[in-house]
């Protein structure tokens, strides 16, 4: 049913069809980003009312992403692997609501409500990615993608400080973001698979914990 993937990819879908509305027609960016956002939160609410998480993953969306073959390396595996469990629900369903109540506040924003909107479409998806990723690069990819709209939201839109704030942000983040790439690269290099002793350098959350404590 790929209700997951509506949920996490339909912002995303009306950013691209935002950039062909002319700028001018502020009201119209406005209008679309409150149309998904309410569409989100119908996603959410027939989530809860089909389903539930007393224990393990619904929602389960698992497909072939990336395969790289490195020799006496291994294979460098990883798959677009997204599910909601009764910890990332809640996360996931308030995200859509704070969301909705910041497409709500931003409407009396004076500037550039093109751009402004595109980004507040484009962080919304990659904020419930990743709180749905299962596969460990899936999330780098949207923890990463999530910090772009955030810089130049805060760096266009933000107070009287907003240029000493981005940069900020972008420093801290940065810093973050390599440790948690560092750390990735060193527990995907320990996991070993018990057959051959080899290292398995896959990026899914579920093997990489069983081979772990096999």
């Amino acid at each position: 049913m790929y209700l997951l993937s509506y949920l996490i990819f339909l912002p995303l879908l009306a950013a691209l069809l935002a950039l062909f509305i002319p700028a001018r027609l502020t009201q119209s960016f406005r209008a679309l980003t409150l149309a998904i956002n309410v569409l989100q939160v119908a996603i959410i609410l027939l989530i809860f009312d089909r389903y539930t998480f007393n224990g393990g993953y619904q929602l389960i969306e698992k497909l072939p992403w990336i395969s790289v073959e490195l020799g006496s390396w291994g294979t460098l595996q990883a798959e677009y692997f997204v599910a909601l469990d009764g910890l990332s629900l809640p996360l996931a369903a308030l995200s859509v609501f704070i969301m909705l109540i910041a497409t709500v506040s931003s409407w009396t924003i004076d500037k550039n409500h093109k751009g402004y909107f595109i980004l507040l479409l484009i962080l919304n998806t990659a904020i419930l990615g990743s709180f749905c990723a299962l596969d460990f690069l899936l999330f780098y990819v949207f923890f990463e993608f999530m910090l772009l709209p955030m810089y130049f939201l805060i760096g266009i839109w933000g107070g009287p400080k907003r240029e000493y704030a981005s940069i900020k942000f972008f420093l801290y983040t940065l810093v973050g973001s390599i440790f948690i790439l560092v750390v990735l690269i060193g527990l995907y290099l320990s996991v070993k698979t018990p057959e051959s002793g080899n290292a398995s350098f896959t990026h899914s959350m579920f093997f990489t914990c069983r081979m772990s404590t096999t």
